[in-house]
């Protein structure tokens, strides 16, 4: 897999390396690394016309624990969506490393959206798809609001989502990003004990990956292009998007099918 890191030294959980980003190849199923230091150039025409999954990890993930967790989907994208991605890539931002430093890593979160944005932005691709996960999924909104690009994405799953669950509605902080993909699915659960916990004590508000928008008339009468998944049968914790073999059923169907507004497996 192509991983995209913002880290310093590539791997730093805490610090943004000095440049854009890095690029190296690595076999995520071996443990070893194919190439490293790929030139941007090299890396933009890699990309050139393919279909493409970009992969953004959470808060509080060690550099190998980020490998773990891409070597997982990896796994299960080529099983499920075998013929559906040329390119599934990675990309790697100091999400911290400690449980203390949420709010560190929210804002540097920040500071990763604005990366990801011209990275996106360069990418001569045929589709870019995009899966994040947690507080990678502010990240993804942070770019997306930002960018001068309508419909930059064409789907965008975002798990697990550690943002607010009235930020994609009017007037609120990531309503623009609306403009930069042309379908969105959030995946949600109430059985996720972080975004239950950890993330209302830390924010004194309700996750969209917990049960999803707060307005759910608005999604299903005015948002055309927001689709809510609840996956409260399958999936009972933060992590467990990634192993969830409807998940990736789910969105195996729907590339093809009108998917429903709002659905509950």
């Amino acid at each position: 897999m192509l991983i995209i890191s913002a880290r310093r030294h590539f791997s730093n959980a805490d610090y943004f390396s000095d440049q854009t980003y890095a690029v190296s190849d690595i076999d995520l199923q071996s443990d070893t690394i194919i190439a490293e230091n790929i030139a941007i150039n090299q890396f933009v025409e890699q990309v050139k016309d393919k279909r493409v999954l970009l992969l953004v990890h959470g808060y509080n993930t060690e550099q190998d624990e980020v490998y773990d967790a891409y070597a997982v989907i990896e796994r299960r994208i080529d099983h499920h969506l075998k013929d559906t991605y040329d390119l599934v890539l990675g990309y790697s931002w100091p999400g911290g490393d400690q449980l203390w430093e949420w709010k560190q890593a929210k804002s540097r979160s920040n500071g990763a959206g604005r990366r990801l944005r011209f990275l996106l932005e360069s990418m001569p691709c045929k589709t870019i798809d995009i899966m994040s996960h947690s507080l990678g999924g502010r990240v993804v909104l942070k770019a997306l609001k930002y960018s001068g690009k309508k419909e930059l994405i064409r789907n965008y799953y975002c798990t697990a989502a550690a943002v607010d669950d009235e930020c994609l509605e009017p007037g609120e902080e990531f309503f623009r990003a609306v403009e930069s993909w042309q379908k969105i699915f959030i995946f949600h659960s109430k059985y996720d004990r972080v975004l239950a916990t950890a993330y209302v004590m830390a924010e004194f508000d309700s996750a969209l990956g917990l049960r999803g928008p707060e307005d759910k008339d608005y999604i299903q009468n005015e948002a055309n292009s927001i689709h809510i998944i609840n996956c409260k049968h399958k999936v009972k914790s933060h992590g467990g998007y990634k192993n969830s073999s409807e998940m990736y059923q789910f969105i195996r169907q729907y590339l093809t099918e009108s998917p429903p507004k709002i659905v509950t497996f």
